[in-house]
């Protein structure tokens, strides 16, 4: 049970991404689904430039066969096809005829913070615990007096100490992939998930291979209900 805890509260401070949204098509005949193309992610901060690297990391992992977006982009240029924006269902079969691919992955990153420091003044409360002695004077048995000293208490001084402290804030990233087939357009998978880490392209990463994961996880279900 500890263990579980501690995962769920790592999760939540760590990656705070342990629930990427998905749907897939139930209608969709993925046995037709042999080669996957990455295109580039649409994305306006250089930052997050090359998530859909780690898409393609991940599916290959999966077992899946796929032709990676410099593979692809090359090819597109070389027959002038703009892949800029909307995908028309000509393009997409063009695409699909030329690189051989069965289906898209296409992405976005929607959502991008990155990590900053701030720096807060953090007070302190010290408590400092002295022990209180007295002189005094005791008559020994032989009648003489010799001085000695005791403990009568316990003085405490409280202090305050106002000191700078820089602390960090996690990058926090926002993506959302889908797998369109090239002879329709259909997006036959879609998924979204945000995530934060010290850096941003772990942030990403960590959603890429949750994606995935739900994604063949969804798949082999599918399968199994057939």
């Amino acid at each position: 049970m500890k263990k579980i805890l501690t995962l769920a509260l790592f999760c939540l401070l760590a990656l705070n991404g342990c629930t990427p949204k998905t749907v897939i098509s139930k209608t969709y005949n993925f046995d037709q689904m042999n080669r996957i193309g990455v295109m580039g992610f649409s994305n306006t901060w250089p930052a997050m430039q090359g998530v859909e690297n780690l898409f393609a990391k991940y599916l290959i992992d999966a077992g899946f066969k796929v032709v990676e977006r410099a593979q692809l982009e090359s090819v597109l240029k070389e027959h002038n096809i703009s892949v800029s924006g909307y995908l028309s269902p000509e393009t997409t079969r063009e695409i699909g005829k030329i690189l051989g691919v069965d289906v898209l992955l296409i992405g976005e990153v929607s959502s991008y913070t990155p990590a900053r420091t701030e720096l807060t003044m953090t007070a302190t409360r010290r408590t400092e615990a002295r022990p209180v002695y007295t002189q005094d004077v005791m008559q020994l048995p032989d009648g003489t007096y010799v001085g000695y000293t005791r403990n009568v208490g316990t003085q405490y001084t409280h202090s305050t100490d106002v000191r700078p402290t820089e602390y960090t804030i996690n990058a926090r990233v926002g993506i959302i992939a889908k797998l369109v087939d090239v002879e329709t357009a259909e997006i036959i998978w879609i998924g979204s998930d945000e995530a934060s880490s010290s850096s941003a392209l772990d942030a990403a990463d960590y959603i890429a291979r949750g994606l995935v994961k739900s994604f063949t996880k969804e798949l082999t279900k599918l399968q199994e209900q057939k």
